[in-house]
């Protein structure tokens, strides 16, 4: 199954569209304006060992507006039955490794006033001490899903490159970039 990220142009709201019937185009309506929106699928077989696609990325609009439908196209992390039970995720950063826990898990600047789930030792004040959240939960078909969103804060927060405005959430894959105000920081699914 391809799923596919677009955003919607009028209202802006970013959505994850699964092509479960393997569809050539398909119509959905805008959760928040109600616009049709067309999205469009490339015909794929469904894998079957444990793979991650990758589609390639579109470089940034001038126009100052975060474009997420062509970053990561059907990337989805498939798990053979064996590593389903093991399957976490972490992020990786000066060769630490800071765990994900299901739920949602705000990532922040360690600090004595921090209240972030995950801090990372970093001195780097552009990063806030509670600057960006990852829902991390598990979905029906046993694959792992991670998706980060700004938490609260004003300063820079950016996945592969791209940046994450307010309201805006991206879904994350293995390997995935990370940069929250100058910390750069990786996103692993083990």
């Amino acid at each position: 199954m391809q799923t596919k990220r677009v955003k919607c142009p009028k209202c802006g709201v970013v959505l994850d569209v699964k092509n479960s019937k393997n569809e050539t185009v398909k119509l959905i309506n805008c959760p928040q304006c109600k616009t049709v929106l067309q999205v469009k699928f490339e015909q794929q077989q469904e894998p079957l060992e444990a793979h991650t696609y990758y589609a390639p990325q579109r470089p940034p609009a001038d126009n100052g507006e975060t474009q997420l439908e062509a970053g990561l196209l059907g990337a989805t992390q498939f798990f053979s039955p064996s590593q389903q039970k093991s399957a976490t995720a972490k992020l990786l950063f000066g060769g630490i490794a800071y765990p994900l826990e299901e739920g949602q898990n705000i990532v922040g600047r360690k600090g004595n006033t921090s209240k972030a789930t995950v801090q990372i030792e970093t001195a780097d004040r552009y990063m806030s001490r509670q600057h960006a959240a990852i829902t991390v939960s598990i979905l029906p078909n046993n694959t792992l899903k991670a998706v980060l969103s700004n938490y609260q804060n004003k300063n820079l927060t950016s996945v592969d490159g791209q940046p994450i405005e307010s309201g805006d959430s991206i879904r994350l894959t293995d390997g995935n970039t990370i940069t929250m105000g100058r910390t750069t920081i990786t996103f692993k699914l083990s």
